[in-house]
């Protein structure tokens, strides 16, 4: 019914739109119920209220008004499809229509009151559908042309069957179901006016906002710099992440952070890092960067469904991350918060368990010395977790063998299914990572590690960065050249099959859809595209 590209957005919208009318119809429909059962006692006395709700007038407009309540109480409760939405809300139109004129017709009054009560009630439905509900002018002329019809001939079957007294000699049966057609007709025309009016300005102003517009759809996760969303772009009809910078969390220094994150990872092209597709301000001035949707899992929710991964995985996984930061490394970036959420295994051209690298927000550029943390001075920036001890030290002393540091305790934490040093408080945390001996994995687990690949893990765990793999292409190859077994294409695709995809599913299950059809969608200001 909608012109609108994104199709659960438009049907969200339609049965929203129909439970409003339902909503409306049901609480106007029910006063109007109300009021004729009580305005006869206050003005003809108790008797007078009893004799009111027993006729028939009374029990068609009973069943009229619980047509609508029902109409209501499905499009809240209920998700209809869009074939589905669409005969709910003809039937609504129409059983409405005929009930309502079955209630004029058995209205004893002279002169075809009741007809022409039926026939205003009648009206402030179609008008109400019309307003509200998003519908071409061609279908609204089909409903309303649908519903007079079966107004006239309940009309007429009432007046003709069911002995209702004569109309008065003024007032033939024909005549006054020509005067109901006559106004019924009129009323259409002016519905189906304001529907095409009403639809063709929603399509004009949609199209207005689709330039450059992402339309978002679920909550992927939230962080200390944004909020990530699954979108889609109205254009491209492809998948993608949106970050944005929330004006609630808008400073300087915040979206200095936030800039920073994007036009650093922009940089970079490795395919094990997150591609970013494009970035700016909306026109109220939120900031947000568009990147590649990954459908998948980041390590610390790998962990956590699945416990420890076998050595071969942890090698296979580790040496990809290697590669992301060396390409980093190499322009001279350092990532600085490398840690099991900021690297997720997905699905991509066919190969399962292909690892990226995420969020470079922390990002620090050695050439010019640019600190993108900017946070007040000796503050930690990253995770404690997972942060070197010459970064706990001084936060500008951050060089690649941090990031290695990170990596080696990222694998620690696959192989073992925790961290390298655990505390009550940050303090502890840091503490331990400045001057304790870390345990090795195998004692850790009391199963046996490889030794080659345990060695490499404790290297890159030293505090001296200078005892560390000398880069992260060295490290890539260290962990390559370690004698595991190997976790091949084949292995991977069965997990997939038997585990992935399930966890995947689940988690996407857990993510929280955006509220309003208002909040779902977001444009962007190309006049102040940075």
């Amino acid at each position: 019914m909608t012109d609108d590209p994104t199709g659960e957005q438009s049907r969200a919208l339609l049965q929203n739109r129909i439970a409003l009318v339902g909503k409306v119809g049901f609480f106007l429909s029910g006063g109007f119920l109300l009021a004729s059962a009580i305005l006869p006692i206050i003005f003809m006395g108790p008797n007078a209220g009893a004799i009111a709700i027993t006729k028939l007038s009374y029990l068609f407009h009973v069943v009229a008004t619980a047509v609508l309540g029902l109409c209501w109480l499905v499009s809240v409760r209920v998700q209809l499809s869009p074939k589905g939405l669409a005969i709910l809300d003809a039937s609504m139109a129409v059983c409405v229509s005929g009930l309502l004129a079955l209630m004029g017709a058995f209205i004893h009054s002279p002169g075809a009151v009741g007809t022409f009560q039926a026939t205003l009630a009648i009206a402030c439905i179609l008008a109400l559908r019309a307003i509200a509900i998003p519908s071409s002018g061609n279908r609204t002329l089909g409903v309303c042309a649908a519903a007079g019809a079966v107004a006239i001939v309940s009309t007429w079957l009432a007046l003709r069957h069911t002995g209702v007294p004569a109309l008065g000699a003024d007032t033939s049966l024909v005549a006054q179901l020509i005067n109901q057609g006559m106004w019924l007709s009129a009323i259409s025309a002016v519905a189906t006016l304001a529907s095409r009016v009403i639809y063709g300005l929603r399509r004009e102003v949609s199209q207005a906002r689709r330039l450059g517009q992402y339309v978002l759809h679920e909550k992927l996760g939230e962080g200390g710099m944004g909020i990530v969303f699954r979108a889609t772009h109205a254009m491209l009809r492809r998948e993608t992440a949106i970050k944005l910078l929330p004006s609630s969390r808008v400073g300087s220094d915040a979206i200095a952070r936030f800039e920073r994150e994007v036009r650093q990872t922009a940089r970079l092209a490795s395919p094990n890092t997150v591609a970013v597709y494009d970035y700016g301000r909306t026109p109220d001035g939120v900031f947000y960067y568009a990147m590649e949707y990954l459908d998948g899992l980041d390590l610390h929710d790998l962990i956590d469904a699945t416990g420890p991964l076998p050595a071969g995985r942890v090698v296979h996984i580790l040496q990809q991350i290697c590669g992301s930061l060396a390409e980093a490394h190499s322009i001279g970036l350092v990532h600085r918060d490398v840690k099991p959420g900021n690297a997720m295994i997905t699905q991509r051209g066919g190969t399962p368990d292909v690892v990226k690298v995420l969020d470079f927000g922390l990002v620090k550029d050695l050439e010019r010395g640019e600190d993108v943390g900017l946070t007040a001075t000796g503050a930690l920036t990253g995770t404690p977790l997972y942060m070197a001890p010459e970064a706990i030290r001084d936060t500008a002393a951050f060089v690649p063998a941090s990031d290695l540091y990170a990596v080696a305790a990222v694998g620690y934490f696959l192989l073992t299914g925790t961290h390298v040093f655990n505390g009550n408080t940050v303090l502890e945390v840091c503490a331990a990572h400045l001057h304790a001996k870390p345990e090795s994995p195998s004692a850790r687990i009391g199963i046996p590690v490889p030794a080659e690949l345990e060695r490499l893990i404790l290297q890159g765990l030293a505090k001296d960065p200078a005892e560390r793999p000398s880069g992260a292409i060295a490290m890539r190859e260290a962990l390559l050249a370690c004698p595991v077994e190997p976790w091949t294409e084949k292995s991977a695709e069965q997990w997939w099959s038997a585990t992935g995809h399930k966890l995947v599913a689940e988690r996407n299950g857990q993510r929280v859809r955006v509220a309003g059809e208002l909040a779902s969608t977001i444009a962007i200001d190309l006049a102040q595209r940075s």
